[in-house]
């Protein structure tokens, strides 16, 4: 099977499986994102596997990101009425105590890297969760986080075609040699034309979705820079190999876990 083959296969199984989700309804959709979302702190944590500067505390990292992620999601439903803060005090403090018991050459980076896709990773694929949980009366509970979702792969692919057909400009090309200006210029017209088709279709604030589409496609592509710019400086090509021809978790959501903040805030303004 040649790579493009397999890479249509795959992505379009990854596109059913998540728009499923959302079809399926709320629990669905928190399981998927919570399963996608701790493959990818994993990949994160094993951008460091040999790196002789970092060791971070991969099983707290893990389990802690999931514990925030649940926490989050069923205090957000109001499935429980204890204090949040009972699970988040001994969450973030008791892994300073690694400081002293462990033997590692810099206990202070191996903190901060344990912490950091908690805010990297885990509060997007929350407010992932959030915009689907945002109810617009007479419309779909799926509607703003599909179309989040579409204007983001729309991003991806029309960038990715325009720039190899067209691309002669570098865009950064220190972090990602093949993105092109006249790249990101296809995906962001491409972006604001899914984002018009999907107002049209759906009956929604035809406002919104344009300005929605004009933040979503520049902020999908300093995503995908950052975590670009990742990769280059442990210097490894795609962050996991659990998608043949895609790579990773992180290879496939680099652009909405940047977007979905903004586009949350945005639906916030808006609703």
């Amino acid at each position: 099977m040649s790579n493009l083959v397999t890479r249509a296969v795959w992505g379009a199984l990854f596109v059913v499986v998540v728009i499923s989700s959302f079809l399926v309804g709320q629990n669905a959709t928190a399981i998927i994102l919570g399963f996608f979302m701790t493959i990818g702190i994993y990949e994160f944590y094993r951008f460091f596997k040999y790196s002789k500067l970092v060791k971070p505390l991969i099983p707290i990292g893990i389990l802690g990101g999931l514990g925030l992620y649940i926490t989050l999601i069923l205090k957000d439903l109001s499935l429980f009425n204890f204090d949040i803060y009972l699970f988040l005090i001994p969450l973030l403090f008791l892994p300073f105590i690694s400081i002293v018991v462990r033997k590692t050459a810099h206990p202070l980076f191996d903190l901060a890297i344990t912490f950091f896709p908690w805010i990297y990773i885990v509060f997007p694929f929350f407010l992932m969760f959030q915009i689907f949980n945002h109810a617009i009366p007479e419309q779909p509970q799926w509607v703003l986080i599909l179309g989040l979702f579409i204007m983001i792969w729309s991003n991806d692919s029309f960038a990715y075609l325009t720039g190899r057909t067209f691309g002669k400009t570098k865009l950064i090309e220190r972090i990602s040699p093949k993105k092109s200006w006249e790249g990101a210029v296809g995906g962001f017209i491409f972006t604001i034309l899914a984002g018009i088709t999907y107002c049209f279709f759906i009956g929604g604030d035809f406002l919104f979705w344009i300005v929605a589409a004009g933040f979503v496609s520049p902020a999908g592509i300093i995503g995908d820079l950052i975590e670009s710019k990742f990769k280059r400086l442990v210097d490894v090509k795609d962050s996991g190999t659990i998608l043949p021809g895609h790579g990773g978790i992180l290879d496939r959501f680099d652009a909405v876990i940047y977007a979905a903040p903004l586009f949350y805030f945005l639906i916030l303004l808006f609703y």
